[in-house]
Protein backbone atom coordinates (compact mmCIF):
# COMPACT_ATOMS: atom_id res chain seq x y z
CA UNK A 1 0.00 0.00 0.00
CA UNK A 2 1.43 3.30 -1.11
CA UNK A 3 1.14 6.57 0.94
CA UNK A 4 -1.44 8.06 -1.92
CA UNK A 5 -3.85 5.05 -1.10
CA UNK A 6 -7.04 5.68 0.33
CA UNK A 7 -7.51 3.89 3.92
CA UNK A 8 -11.15 3.55 3.88
CA UNK A 9 -11.39 2.54 7.70
CA UNK A 10 -9.99 5.67 8.93
CA UNK A 11 -12.43 8.00 6.86
CA UNK A 12 -15.04 8.15 9.84
CA UNK A 13 -12.69 9.20 12.34
CA UNK A 14 -10.17 11.28 9.89
CA UNK A 15 -13.01 13.04 8.16
CA UNK A 16 -16.43 12.18 9.25
CA UNK A 17 -17.12 15.25 11.70
CA UNK A 18 -16.21 17.50 8.94
CA UNK A 19 -17.92 16.17 6.20
CA UNK A 20 -21.05 16.03 9.14
CA UNK A 21 -20.66 19.75 9.60
CA UNK A 22 -20.74 20.32 5.91
CA UNK A 23 -23.79 18.16 4.95
CA UNK A 24 -25.64 19.82 7.88
CA UNK A 25 -24.40 23.35 7.01
CA UNK A 26 -26.64 22.45 3.90
CA UNK A 27 -29.74 20.02 4.79
CA UNK A 28 -30.38 21.48 8.26
CA UNK A 29 -31.25 17.83 9.50
CA UNK A 30 -29.47 16.17 12.02
CA UNK A 31 -30.49 12.49 10.73
CA UNK A 32 -30.37 13.15 7.05
CA UNK A 33 -26.83 14.49 6.96
CA UNK A 34 -25.91 11.85 9.00
CA UNK A 35 -27.13 9.59 5.98
CA UNK A 36 -25.57 11.78 3.46
CA UNK A 37 -22.10 11.18 5.11
CA UNK A 38 -22.86 6.85 5.15
CA UNK A 39 -23.86 7.33 2.05
CA UNK A 40 -20.72 9.07 0.66
CA UNK A 41 -18.61 6.81 2.44
CA UNK A 42 -20.26 3.66 0.67
CA UNK A 43 -20.11 5.86 -2.76
CA UNK A 44 -16.64 6.06 -2.16
CA UNK A 45 -15.58 2.55 -1.02
CA UNK A 46 -17.63 1.18 -4.27
CA UNK A 47 -15.50 3.88 -6.12
CA UNK A 48 -12.29 3.09 -4.58
CA UNK A 49 -10.53 1.70 -7.56
CA UNK A 50 -10.93 4.76 -9.22
CA UNK A 51 -9.44 6.84 -6.80
CA UNK A 52 -6.54 7.68 -8.92
CA UNK A 53 -4.67 10.37 -5.91
CA UNK A 54 -4.91 13.41 -8.47
CA UNK A 55 -6.66 14.73 -4.77
CA UNK A 56 -6.56 14.25 -1.33
CA UNK A 57 -8.76 11.88 -0.02
CA UNK A 58 -10.38 14.79 1.97
CA UNK A 59 -11.21 16.82 -1.10
CA UNK A 60 -12.56 13.57 -2.84
CA UNK A 61 -14.62 12.97 0.17
CA UNK A 62 -16.09 16.94 0.01
CA UNK A 63 -16.77 16.26 -4.04
CA UNK A 64 -18.61 13.02 -3.16
CA UNK A 65 -20.47 14.73 -0.43
CA UNK A 66 -21.75 17.67 -2.39
CA UNK A 67 -22.93 15.48 -5.13
CA UNK A 68 -25.23 13.51 -2.79
CA UNK A 69 -26.12 16.64 -1.34
CA UNK A 70 -27.46 17.54 -4.61
CA UNK A 71 -29.02 14.35 -5.22
CA UNK A 72 -31.04 14.65 -2.11
CA UNK A 73 -32.35 18.22 -3.02
CA UNK A 74 -33.01 16.34 -6.75
CA UNK A 75 -35.17 13.86 -5.05
CA UNK A 76 -36.74 16.23 -2.64
CA UNK A 77 -37.51 18.76 -5.37
CA UNK A 78 -39.26 15.20 -7.03
CA UNK A 79 -41.75 14.91 -4.45
CA UNK A 80 -44.02 18.40 -5.23
CA UNK A 81 -44.38 19.95 -8.44
CA UNK A 82 -45.61 23.28 -8.49
CA UNK A 83 -47.16 23.70 -12.47
CA UNK A 84 -47.63 27.31 -14.33
CA UNK A 85 -51.34 26.85 -14.32
CA UNK A 86 -51.39 27.55 -10.42
CA UNK A 87 -50.31 31.44 -11.30
CA UNK A 88 -53.16 33.25 -10.83
CA UNK A 89 -55.02 34.78 -14.28
CA UNK A 90 -54.30 39.02 -14.08
CA UNK A 91 -52.29 38.22 -10.83
CA UNK A 92 -48.80 39.88 -10.10
CA UNK A 93 -46.66 38.07 -12.50
CA UNK A 94 -42.70 38.14 -11.67
CA UNK A 95 -41.29 40.97 -13.22
CA UNK A 96 -44.04 42.93 -10.88
CA UNK A 97 -41.34 41.31 -7.98
CA UNK A 98 -38.03 40.56 -9.64
CA UNK A 99 -36.05 41.94 -12.54
CA UNK A 100 -35.96 39.34 -14.97
CA UNK A 101 -31.76 39.97 -16.21
CA UNK A 102 -30.68 38.88 -12.84
CA UNK A 103 -33.71 37.78 -10.48
CA UNK A 104 -33.14 40.87 -8.22
CA UNK A 105 -36.02 42.71 -5.96
CA UNK A 106 -37.34 45.31 -8.31
CA UNK A 107 -37.17 48.74 -6.68
CA UNK A 108 -40.73 49.03 -4.57
CA UNK A 109 -40.63 45.21 -3.86
CA UNK A 110 -36.92 45.71 -2.61
CA UNK A 111 -37.52 44.11 1.23
CA UNK A 112 -36.19 46.53 3.96
CA UNK A 113 -32.53 45.92 5.71
CA UNK A 114 -32.41 42.77 7.53
CA UNK A 115 -28.46 43.54 8.30
CA UNK A 116 -28.53 46.14 10.92
CA UNK A 117 -27.34 42.86 13.29
CA UNK A 118 -23.88 43.98 13.97
CA UNK A 119 -23.00 41.33 17.23
CA UNK A 120 -22.26 37.89 17.10
CA UNK A 121 -25.72 36.91 18.80
CA UNK A 122 -27.82 39.17 16.33
CA UNK A 123 -26.25 37.13 13.45
CA UNK A 124 -26.33 33.85 15.21
CA UNK A 125 -30.71 34.13 15.86
CA UNK A 126 -30.95 36.05 12.22
CA UNK A 127 -29.33 32.81 10.95
CA UNK A 128 -31.80 30.39 13.10
CA UNK A 129 -34.88 32.14 11.83
CA UNK A 130 -34.12 32.18 8.24
CA UNK A 131 -32.88 28.45 8.69
CA UNK A 132 -36.46 27.94 10.23
CA UNK A 133 -37.90 29.67 7.50
CA UNK A 134 -36.28 27.97 4.85
CA UNK A 135 -37.45 24.54 6.61
CA UNK A 136 -40.71 25.68 6.44
CA UNK A 137 -40.87 25.55 2.68
CA UNK A 138 -42.66 23.05 0.59
CA UNK A 139 -39.90 20.52 -0.77
CA UNK A 140 -39.67 21.46 -4.27
CA UNK A 141 -39.28 25.42 -3.23
CA UNK A 142 -36.76 24.09 -0.39
CA UNK A 143 -34.91 22.13 -3.11
CA UNK A 144 -34.63 24.65 -5.48
CA UNK A 145 -33.60 27.46 -3.23
CA UNK A 146 -30.72 25.59 -1.04
CA UNK A 147 -29.57 24.76 -4.96
CA UNK A 148 -29.38 28.37 -6.04
CA UNK A 149 -28.65 30.52 -2.93
CA UNK A 150 -26.67 27.54 -0.58
CA UNK A 151 -24.81 25.39 -3.30
CA UNK A 152 -24.72 28.45 -5.39
CA UNK A 153 -25.64 26.38 -9.08
CA UNK A 154 -26.57 28.44 -11.81
CA UNK A 155 -30.05 28.01 -13.00
CA UNK A 156 -29.30 26.11 -15.71
CA UNK A 157 -27.61 23.87 -13.75
CA UNK A 158 -30.16 23.39 -11.54
CA UNK A 159 -33.03 23.08 -14.61
CA UNK A 160 -30.95 20.30 -15.73
CA UNK A 161 -30.92 18.50 -12.00
CA UNK A 162 -34.41 18.73 -10.74
CA UNK A 163 -35.63 18.67 -14.46
CA UNK A 164 -37.69 21.61 -14.87
CA UNK A 165 -37.98 24.13 -17.36
CA UNK A 166 -37.07 27.74 -17.00
CA UNK A 167 -40.43 29.54 -16.26
CA UNK A 168 -41.13 26.86 -13.74
CA UNK A 169 -38.03 27.19 -12.05
CA UNK A 170 -38.23 31.19 -12.09
CA UNK A 171 -42.08 30.11 -10.85
CA UNK A 172 -40.22 28.54 -7.58
CA UNK A 173 -37.43 31.33 -6.93
CA UNK A 174 -40.31 33.87 -7.03
CA UNK A 175 -42.83 31.58 -4.72
CA UNK A 176 -39.48 30.84 -2.03
CA UNK A 177 -38.72 34.48 -1.95
CA UNK A 178 -41.68 35.71 -0.91
CA UNK A 179 -42.51 32.83 1.19
CA UNK A 180 -39.53 33.57 2.80
CA UNK A 181 -39.94 37.46 3.14
CA UNK A 182 -43.25 36.69 4.55
CA UNK A 183 -41.77 34.56 7.35
CA UNK A 184 -38.72 36.87 7.49
CA UNK A 185 -41.56 39.65 8.18
CA UNK A 186 -43.53 37.94 11.06
CA UNK A 187 -40.02 37.57 12.88
CA UNK A 188 -39.71 41.01 13.09
CA UNK A 189 -37.05 41.43 10.28
CA UNK A 190 -37.64 43.55 7.39
CA UNK A 191 -39.86 46.20 8.79
CA UNK A 192 -38.99 49.56 9.41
Amino acid sequence: MTPDTPVPATWPARFGDELYRFALSRVSDSETAEELVQETFLSALDGLATFRAEASERTWLFVILRRKIIDHYRRQARATHVGLDEIEAGGPTEADFFVPENGHWTGPQTPASWLRADAALEQQELHDILQRCQDRLPPQQEAVFALRFVEELSAEEICQELGLSSANYWVIVHRAKLQLRRCLEKHGLGKN
